[in-house]
């Protein structure tokens, strides 16, 4: 069977207006804190005031009287497990793993001792502060450079240490070579701050059984992950998510929030719900903390021999997810770049802050951000041009696939032709002669230009290479395409009906979707590392494929043809090649399936797959980025003149959405260079937990960017795509901080610490005047 050359207007690389958006702006789509459970408490938990403390004395007597309340609960009352994410925990001495409810110790201002549970939740704030907890204060370590010292206070004192992980690493044969540059780049905490924090609902069942409604990236990995916390068989605990409201790693599956609240249900055996404050978000949901010291080796006319680097992460009171990230770091610490020899040593330090979890990019910004941004000083050293060092390093086209010496693959690109296009887009060469002019004149105005080249990897994540679809035709016509992936704002239900019409014909209007309910979708790995087009989309076009043969078969016997002379027509159903007005609607194709005495006996009784698919591995996305500042040389003030961003994700399906993701990835990226940090005072205390001291940038404090795309397919799937959900951010951290730095070079200044704040590079002017 064959298609027709007609291609659809909503099919694949159309510009295809969301699905999706309809019902979030008109209110119809619900999310985890808008539902209406009859009958459901509402908790509230009571979290440490002090950084790091044994608890001596929980008095709940007066909370207990309040008004509303039904109980107020700590560890003697719930036996629960330690929480981690198993593929990270694994790595750690279990002493490190949290357990929902501190007990006798806690360890970050933010610790939950207690939970109350109230009839509304006015009733449960206000008897959590009736709740009184004696603290005996220890003594406490927030730097991860301190946290490592051999006299450090420890936070687990059993383990003997506050390194959780340490893993050094060291592949290829180093060469000695004349010139050597180091750089220590520090990749601040942040904030995560989706737009909807955690939310979540648990309500009981008969039978032991548990539903619960939440707000996360990934339902079944969680069902089978919180069943198994629980004690619970897992087809007994069924998880759906409403709406999500955002997520950029922050809504991993190793929630203790949510495991305490299901636990909370099941002990009063009635529905209990919690929504996390803006306030608690920006407390307890952090991610980056990287300390790198990069030092590159390069011969003299500037081709880089070795890499030695180390890593330095803070992942907070609790070791887990953070650790992650510090691992896909080092798979990238090479980047674009054919790089001989390298060494790198892996180091997570527990603190006394809040556990880290993973942000839009999870390693990979970290990983380029430091490379770049010491690529760049050597292009200093070497008195080159940015771009002419980058160019002579790339791996070359001729060795993809690509297996760089940290023993990542990239499966293909051409990194030389998004630079050469993000190059031609900005007026580089003019931009370079207009610094040099204002430079001779003095000017306080200072310009600069920062490139960032850089490769990840998508859909890469060890285990989560596969992914389920199935695709129906119902008798009205519609399509119902059920997807194990799980959409939080990227677009699923619109680029998944795009595939649907590419190869079945059918407009995207007519294409329902079914998503995040463990009941109704059979298995799922849920939305995380950029996976979701290339190995969710492709399942759907697999089970299109399948759906379209059966359909073949079906309409060859009712029209009394060939299979081979059967084709789809877009918008029609299927036809006779040559033959117009011969055809069948999907509709008839449906009902005929349908029907016992229409159908060959060897077929099944409905239009219906589901294969799957396995990629195997991941795949490699790329791009160069570029931006343009202008840095006031009285105030520090840095303003964002040009943004450009030329990013490789192989086939583009919906440009509309693809030019989305990467403003929202750039305006990530900026803000972590210019504005966003998540700080702690001298004693661990928190002072950036509510958005009049945390730098969120707004819309009026970006631009607009120039946004392209070159095109290198991957052979890994047969969409050809890659991920491009992290590229965005992954490129623009290093482009802005080398802009920055670029202004500056030609005052002795070599480097100044994230954030870019005006302080900050005001400071670094006056110190070097």
């Amino acid at each position: 069977m064959t298609s027709t050359s007609v291609a659809p207007s909503s099919g694949i690389g159309a510009r295809q207006v969301r699905l999706e958006d309809p019902g979030l702006l008109t209110g119809r789509d619900r999310f985890t804190s808008d539902l209406d459970i009859p009958g459901s408490l509402h908790a509230v938990f009571v979290r440490s005031p002090v950084v790091h403390a044994r608890v001596t004395g929980v008095d709940s007597t007066d909370a207990e009287k309040a008004p509303g309340v039904v109980a107020v609960l700590t560890h003697r009352d719930l036996d629960l497990p330690a929480v981690f994410f198993p593929s990270f925990g694994r790595l750690i001495d279990a002493a490190y793993h949290r357990v929902p409810l501190a007990s006798d110790v806690v360890r970050f201002v933010g610790d939950i001792v207690a939970v109350v549970v109230a009839e509304t939740l006015t009733q449960a704030r206000d008897a959590a502060d009736l709740v009184e907890i004696d603290y005996d204060p220890l003594e406490a370590v927030v730097d991860p450079d301190a946290a490592t010292a051999a006299d450090a206070p420890l936070l687990f004192p059993a383990t003997g240490t506050n390194v959780a992980v340490d893993i050094p690493f060291e592949a290829g044969e180093r060469i000695e070579a004349p010139v050597q540059v180091s750089q220590r780049v520090a990749h601040p905490r942040m904030a995560v701050a989706p737009m909807e924090p955690l939310a979540v609902a648990a309500v009981p069942g008969d039978g032991g059984r548990l539903t619960v409604w939440c707000s996360t990236q990934m339902p079944h990995v969680l069902q089978g992950l919180m069943a198994g916390w629980l004690q619970m068989d897992p087809a007994d605990l069924r998880v759906v998510c409403p709406a999500v409201g955002g997520g950029f790693g922050g809504k991993t599956p190793a929630e203790p929030d949510y495991v305490l609240i299901a636990a909370v249900a099941r002990h009063l055996g009635r529905p209990v719900r919690w929504t996390q404050t803006r306030s608690e978000n920006l407390l307890t949901m952090q991610a980056r903390g990287h300390l790198f010291d990069v030092t590159l080796e390069a011969t003299g006319d500037g081709r880089i021999t070795s890499i030695r680097s180390a890593s330095l992460t803070d992942v907070g009171a609790y070791p887990g997810l953070g650790i992650g990230m510090a691992m896909t770091a080092r798979g990238l610490m090479t980047g674009v770049y054919d790089i001989p020899h390298a060494q790198h040593v892996v180091r997570c330090v527990a603190t006394n802050t809040s556990p880290t979890v993973p942000f839009r990019g999870a390693g990979r910004p970290e990983a380029i951000h430091a490379l770049e941004r010491t690529v760049d000083r050597l292009a200093v050293e070497l008195g080159l041009d940015p771009v002419e060092i980058r160019r002579r390093n790339f791996v070359p086209n001729e060795k993809f696939p690509y297996v760089n010496i940290m023993g990542t693959e990239y499966d293909s690109a051409d990194f030389g032709k998004p630079l050469d296009e993000a190059l031609r887009i900005v007026g580089y060469d003019g931009l370079r002669a207009e610094q040099s002019d204002r430079r001779a004149a003095g000017d306080d105005i200072l310009l600069g230009i920062g490139v960032s080249c850089y490769v990840e990897v998508s859909a890469g994540t060890p285990g989560m290479g596969s992914e389920y679809a199935s695709v129906e035709v119902d008798e009205d016509g519609t399509a119902t395409v059920v997807a194990g992936t799980s959409a939080h704002g990227q677009g699923h239900w619109t680029v998944y009906a795009q595939v649907v019409s590419e190869q079945m014909g059918i407009p995207v209007e007519q294409v329902r979707f079914v998503q995040s309910d463990t009941a109704t979708v059979p298995r799922g790995m849920g939305t995380s590392g950029s996976r979701s087009l290339q190995l969710g989309g492709t399942a759907v076009r697999k089970a299109a494929d399948e759906v379209v043969e059966q359909a073949t078969q079906l309409a060859a016997h009712l029209l009394e043809a060939s299979p081979d002379d059967i084709e789809v027509a877009h918008g029609q159903g299927l036809v006779v090649r040559g033959v117009p007005g011969r055809g069948l609607s999907w509709s008839e194709i449906a009902a005929a399936a349908a029907d016992d005495d229409r159908r060959p006996p060897s077929m099944a009784p409905r239009l219906f797959a589901d294969p799957g698919f396995d990629q195997g591995s991941g795949t490699s996305p790329f791009g160069a980025h570029i931006a343009v500042v202008e840095v006031d040389r009285q105030t520090g003030m840095t303003t964002l003149r040009r943004f450009v961003a030329v990013d490789d994700c192989g086939v583009v399906v919906n440009p509309l959405l693809a030019e989305g993701q990467v403003h929202g990835g750039v305006a990530a990226g900026i803000g972590q260079a210019l504005f966003e940090a998540s700080l702690f005072d001298e004693e661990g205390n928190p002072t950036t937990t509510s958005f009049a001291e945390y730098g969120m940038p707004s819309a009026a404090d970006l631009i607009s960017y120039d946004t392209a795309h070159t095109v290198t397919p991957t052979s890994r799937n047969p969409l050809g795509a890659k991920g491009l959900g992290e590229a965005g951010t992954t490129g623009s951290i290093a482009a802005v901080h080398n802009a920055v730095l670029d202004a500056v070079a030609h005052l002795g200044i070599h480097h100044i610490d994230l954030p870019l704040t005006p302080m900050r590079v005001w400071q670094a002017l006056q110190d070097e005047e």
